[in-house]
């Protein structure tokens, strides 16, 4: 089942070396289109809780960012590497693929089956916003390769094997709840196969169990010290209603997520197939669009590929459409990991003559399509700096430091120990400006402040930062900040200190950004010693 012959190692070799410059020139492109990280802040989300680590938070278990916590104890804090993490995911998961299709007999089909997925969006385009959703880019794959290895090794390393899936199983659930639909999965290829249902009279599968809930119990025992608030949120995605909208498109989302790929290799297919006929005209493209079909094709019951690949899209479609969920699409972003493994194994199978011309046309494709890549990105970012993009030019870098530098010249002898205000907007001072500073969600003492590691911010100096946006002709808040001001100021106001924000003014400078694009901050000083309300004596 896992054959090592020359050709298949220095196959896999080749492939390392082409995913690995395909996940650099990803990086590099997602860098020059996007003057930020992200618009919904998930990313700073992701570094203010790992400042510090912990074993949950107010809203995900606490994998991701335990990842990016780490990530950053060894690389500068700055876009180009939280970038390069994103796509180190990728790569980590696309070599997860390579080892499934190997455990899974398909030598020859492995490398170009987890190649390919460089060219579906999930694994490209939307794997730059690093957050819980593509942290399972990296962890299903490996997941269900150590299923394989733990059916297939025996003695001490179908042990370690069992153990592995046991924690990585463990870290899948620990990055994201909807997991549990990924694990569930598992069980008709154990059941309806019989080198599963020989497994199951094994130790293996309990080694696993026991790893698996090792390694979640200490997150359990934590949301369980905070009133289950991590598993609230979870239950909050379902209101016992179907949106059918929702259910349609995460129906078609193996259509349009993975869109280019698919066409590729079966349109391919379909060219040579028709070619080696001898057939000519509309022949080929009749040819691949029989093979769309083909490609998904069912094997029987012991068709395990086919239970990896399909079982996450359709189980979470049974729960959208019975109305225990309301499906939202970036949850297809992880489910696809096994559908261009399932697609050559189908073809192959279909039209085994043509499989070799089609690897090799495939592989031709790999390096043009990385430079087309690259031009778009450059052309992406060259739009975005000339349309003035209001999320590419926002100063969050630039604003941070000077947030920082500013308080520093106010207070000399008042270190700055946390940030709250604007959430998730407000981990900006923490990532770019001053590393392992505290970030909290809103108030201090607030609804979720409490869930994150003890902060004494009643002795602590601190600030509550509002972002205003671009630079309005009015003075005053605007309708970003609105809000966040008003309960900064009350919230003042009560504990008898100032509830007047100093606003800052910032632009975006350097070749990259060669509009004048002014944003405003408002901050405001919290300092201890001074008036407290009745209900802080």
């Amino acid at each position: 089942m896992t054959p090592s012959s020359s050709p298949g190692l220095a196959a896999g070799a080749r492939t390392l070396w082409m995913v690995t410059l395909a996940c650099l020139v990803w990086t590099l492109v997602s860098w020059l289109a996007n003057g930020n990280l992200d618009g919904y802040h998930d990313m700073l989300e992701n570094y203010a809780w790992a400042q510090p680590l912990q074993l949950g938070t107010q809203k995900h278990p606490p994998f991701f960012a335990w990842v990016v916590g780490l990530w950053f104890m060894v690389f500068p804090q700055n876009d180009g590497f939280y970038r390069l993490l994103s796509y180190a995911n990728v790569g980590v998961g696309i070599w997860g693929v390579y080892v499934l299709g190997r455990r899974l007999g398909l030598v020859r089909l492995a490398p170009l089956g987890a190649a390919l997925l460089l060219w579906c969006f999930p694994y490209t385009t939307l794997a730059g916003k690093f957050n819980a959703n593509s942290q399972l880019l990296s962890l299903w794959p490996w997941a269900a390769a150590l299923l394989m290895a733990s059916w297939q090794e025996k003695g001490w390393r179908g042990i370690a094997c069992s153990i592995g899936l046991g924690l990585v199983s463990a870290a899948c659930m620990l990055s994201k709840y909807y997991s549990g639909v990924f694990l569930a999965g598992f069980l008709l290829p154990i059941f309806l196969t019989s080198q599963g249902r020989k497994w199951l009279l094994t130790p293996m599968p309990y080694v696993a169990l026991t790893a698996f809930a090792l390694g979640l119990a200490p997150h359990v025992a934590w949301i369980a010290h905070h009133d289950w608030v991590t598993l609230g949120y979870a239950m909050d995605q379902g209101g016992g209603h179907v949106a059918w909208g929702y259910v349609l498109r995460f129906a078609l989302s193996p259509i349009f997520y993975w869109l280019p790929a698919w066409l590729a290799v079966c349109l391919v297919y379909g060219f040579v197939y028709a070619r080696q006929a001898g057939q000519s005209g509309l022949a080929p493209l009749r040819a691949g669009m029989r093979f769309l079909r083909i490609s998904w094709a069912w094997q029987g019951p012991s068709d395990v590929l086919f239970w990896l690949a399909l079982m996450p899209w359709l189980m979470t479609l049974c729960f959208g459409a019975t109305g225990v969920v309301e499906l939202s699409t970036p949850w297809a972003i992880p489910i696809g990991y096994a559908f261009a493994l399932l697609w050559l194994r189908n073809l192959d199978a279909q039209a085994p003559a043509a499989t070799q011309a089609v690897l090799a046309a495939l592989n031709r494709a790999w390096w043009p399509s990385l430079a087309v890549v690259l031009l778009i990105g450059a052309g992406t970012g060259l739009r975005n700096a000339r349309d003035g993009s209001s999320g590419y030019y926002r100063p969050t870098a630039e604003a941070a430091q000077a947030i920082v530098q500013s308080w520093n010249q106010r207070h000399p002898d008042q270190p700055l120990q946390w940030v709250g205000g604007a959430w998730a907007e407000n981990a900006m001072l923490s990532f770019y400006a001053q590393p392992h500073l505290r970030t909290v969600p809103g108030l201090p003492d607030g609804e979720y402040a409490h869930v994150l590691a003890p902060l004494d911010w009643r002795r602590q100096a601190g600030l509550l930062l509002c972002p205003r946006g671009p630079l309005q002709a009015e003075p005053g808040p605007g309708a970003q900040s609105g809000d966040c001001e008003r309960e900064a100021r009350d919230w003042l106001a009560r504990r008898g200190q100032p509830g007047e924000p100093r606003v800052l003014t910032v632009q975006r400078t350097g070749w990259r950004f060669p509009e004048a694009r002014p944003y405003a901050y408002a901050v405001f000083d919290v300092l201890p010693g001074r008036a407290l309300d009745n209900g802080d004596l």
